[in-house]
């Protein structure tokens, strides 16, 4: 009776892991997450994707302040997505496409004073 306790409670917790990776995947595999937008701060702060999948990201602005999320390339000048007018109090879902080359990228309020505050964020692409 023990065993079988201690099997369940095994396979009751990597449940819980695999359901908070959120689906993974390689490819085109898709994850859902949520990051928390505060005045001055992502939360989480990094993200970790595989290239080409599919983000479904719930913006979820917890601030005082307006947001947004926008994502750089890897050179930091060229935006590769971007969300505006997320207002105070508001979840905004979207959908995310990982760029296909490895690497890592920036995601920021650009907001003024916003990315200076620390609101940023890094987006790892890895095989």
């Amino acid at each position: 009776m023990r065993r079988t306790l201690y099997l369940v409670a095994a396979w009751a917790i990597v449940g819980l892991l695999l359901g908070a990776c959120g689906g993974g995947g390689t490819g085109g595999g898709g994850a859902t997450l949520t990051v928390e937008m505060g005045d001055l701060y992502f939360k989480p702060n990094t993200l970790t994707a595989k290239p080409g999948q599919t983000l479904q990201i719930t913006l979820d602005n917890r601030g005082s302040l307006e947001h947004n999320f926008v994502l750089y390339d890897a050179d930091g000048k060229t935006v590769l997505f971007e969300k505006d007018g997320i207002q105070p109090g508001q979840k905004v879902n979207i959908s995310l496409k990982v760029p296909e080359k490895p690497g890592t990228y920036q995601y920021v309020c650009t907001v003024p004073g916003h990315r200076e505050g620390g609101m940023v964020g890094t987006l790892t692409v890895q095989p």
